[in-house]
């Protein structure tokens, strides 16, 4: 498995300020976080790790109120999986 540090990762803005992706230092995407309702604030996150930290085939992933906290429990997921401090 490939060692990815936090502070080599980054969010980018890849959907005009509604789709952000956190990716390491090659590019490849990690987690990402979307507006999926403008009215109610609602951002999906959804952390792409590999089948071994999924439930039953299923990735980490939620809804919440605010984008920050969206880029918050997915950056917690990964650190606590596949991203080392």
């Amino acid at each position: 498995m490939k060692v990815r540090y936090f502070d080599e990762c980054q969010w980018l803005d890849v959907g005009d300020g509604m789709i952000y992706q956190f990716v390491d230092d090659e590019g490849e995407a990690l987690a990402e976080a979307a507006l999926i309702d403008g009215d109610a604030n609602l951002w999906k996150f959804e952390v792409l790790v590999p089948d071994r930290y999924c439930h039953k085939g299923v990735k980490p992933a939620g809804i919440v109120c605010s984008q920050p906290a969206a880029k918050k429990v997915a950056e917690m997921i990964l650190r606590n999986t596949i991203v080392t401090k």
